[in-house]
């Protein structure tokens, strides 16, 4: 009969129908989709979804923190005929230095450019250019005197931001002042 068996070594029937309900009733609980292992691993599915979303929003978070601390600052010198050349824009100079890059946004805190060892008494030109809707355009144009203004010129002394390269070039009005070496520094923030 279902639900009976006998003990080996033993000549009576035990009844196991009630052990059997038992289980059947421990799988319905099993199978429950409120409180049973189809709901705990629903859960776990969704908790696993909600960690791995977690830790994108962390991942993300975190490199926009380790931009904070800047690129390392650039610093160079250029040795150029900063008075008979011809400099990327068709103006009488040199290039200098190109800063940032294109559809790249950036923080410039600062640049300097360094005339100490322009000639005495030269008028020295400092222009920048960068993308304006597509088109370069003069976007800096200021003249130094070598010997009356400082040596260093703090031509970005605050915070701005880039999206296109900044391209700095340097004239002097003194013949003497083609191949002499000028220095920049600047520093960039990723963002």
């Amino acid at each position: 009969m279902p639900g009976e068996f006998y003990i080996e070594g033993k000549k009576e029937k035990v009844d196991i129908s009630g052990i059997l309900a038992e289980i059947s009733g421990l799988a319905a609980k099993l199978d429950d989709t409120v409180y049973g292992l189809t709901a705990i691993a629903s859960e776990v599915n969704d908790s696993e979804t909600k960690i791995d979303s977690l830790q994108g929003d962390v991942s993300d978070i975190k490199s926009q923190a380790d931009k904070l601390s800047g690129e390392l600052p650039e610093s160079d010198s250029v040795t150029a005929n900063w008075n008979s050349g011809l400099a990327s824009s068709g103006n009488a100079g040199a290039d200098l230095v190109s800063v940032g890059a294109s559809d790249t946004r950036y923080k410039l805190h600062s640049l300097l450019v360094n005339i100490a060892n322009m000639t005495l008494g030269a008028a020295i030109t400092v222009r920048i250019y960068t993308q304006v809707n597509g088109a370069e355009q003069e976007v800096y144009n200021q003249s130094f005197t070598q010997g009356t203004d400082p040596n260093g010129l703090w031509i970005v002394n605050g915070t701005v931001g880039i999206h296109e390269v900044l391209r700095v070039e340097v004239y002097s009005n003194q013949a003497s002042d083609d191949g002499i070496a000028v220095d920049y520094d600047y520093m960039l923030e990723a963002m």
